[in-house]
């Protein structure tokens, strides 16, 4: 347009300029207007624009060192925060050692006592049966002898009666003997019959004594024998108890083992899923704090971006 002004212009002049001053002098001035009006736009073009230049330099800066802060204090909550975190989970992780470890002395104190309890219990038990066997065997004592001295006694009295029975015999016959022989010519029949008589008694005293002594070595070799037997008895008893106590004691240990190891087996996976746990849970959260790090500095460099283009 500013050509087509220019070209029509000079048209004019050369078409009613050539004789008239007037128009020629118009046709200059409106030369030199446009001239300086060039100009004037020129030198306010190249101002504007460097100007322009120049506070789009500064903005650049001013935000340069936004963004720069803002990275700063964002990497600088990241580092409190991982720190916050680290140090709450250190402290749960003590804790949780804390417990496993009272929990431990509890589970060690409460076996102690368990074991102090069974051996107690066990030690009162074989005093129990210690006791029980001497009153036992006392009694087994004090009972053959009630019956020895019965027995003695009741053959010291059958051996009396037979005693006093023979010599109650003894003094018949003799009597009668003194009357057969006093009647020896009348009583020579008696004589031969108190004969045979005290023939038969001499044999039933001496077979009733042989029986009685027969009856007393008998009556020796039961006693002897019901005490052998209860001998071994209590002797076998003892041993069986003692036997059962010690395999009670043998179990009683095993079980308190078998316990303990299982309390320090589930103490020790507890305390590594506790530590998987929270190592977990500090992985999830450093990865977080980075997702949340890398999305703050996209969001500036696009709002940063923004700014400046828009």
């Amino acid at each position: 347009m500013f050509r087509s002004g220019i070209k029509n212009a000079t048209n004019y002049l050369n078409k009613y300029g050539k004789n008239n001053k007037s128009i020629r002098g118009l046709i200059h001035g409106a030369f030199v207007d446009s001239a300086l009006t060039n100009m004037k736009m020129g030198l306010s073009l190249n101002y504007n624009q460097q100007m322009s230049s120049h506070y789009a330099k500064l903005n650049m800066g001013l935000e340069e060192l936004k963004t720069a802060n803002q990275l700063k204090l964002m990497g600088t909550e990241g580092r409190i925060a991982g720190q916050l975190i680290g140090k709450q989970g250190s402290e749960q992780r003590k804790g949780i050692r804390e417990t496993g470890a009272q929990q431990r002395l509890g589970y060690q104190t409460l076996g102690q006592q368990n074991r102090l309890t069974i051996g107690a219990q066990g030690a009162q038990d074989r005093l129990n049966i210690a006791a029980t066997g001497v009153e036992q065997r006392a009694g087994i004592r004090e009972t053959g002898a009630q019956q020895r001295l019965a027995i003695g006694a009741q053959g010291a009295q059958t051996r009396l009666n037979i005693g006093a029975q023979g010599a109650q015999d003894r003094l018949t016959i003799g009597a009668q003997g003194a009357q057969t022989r006093l009647n020896i010519g009348a009583q020579g029949l008696q004589d031969r019959l108190l004969v045979g008589a005290q023939g038969a008694q001499t044999r039933l005293n001496i077979g009733a004594q042989g029986r009685e002594t027969r009856r007393n070595i008998g009556a020796q070799g039961a006693q002897d024998r019901l005490n052998i037997a209860a001998t071994g008895r209590e002797n076998r008893a003892s041993l069986v108890t003692a036997g059962q106590q010690e395999r009670l004691n043998i179990k009683g240990r095993g079980i308190e083992d078998r316990a303990l190891a299982r309390t320090q087996g589930s103490e020790q996976r507890a305390g590594i899923r506790e530590a998987g746990s929270e190592e977990r849970k500090n992985i999830g959260k450093r990865y977080q704090e980075e997702r949340n790090m890398r999305a703050d500095a996209r969001g500036a460099i696009r709002s940063l971006g923004a700014r400046f283009f828009g």
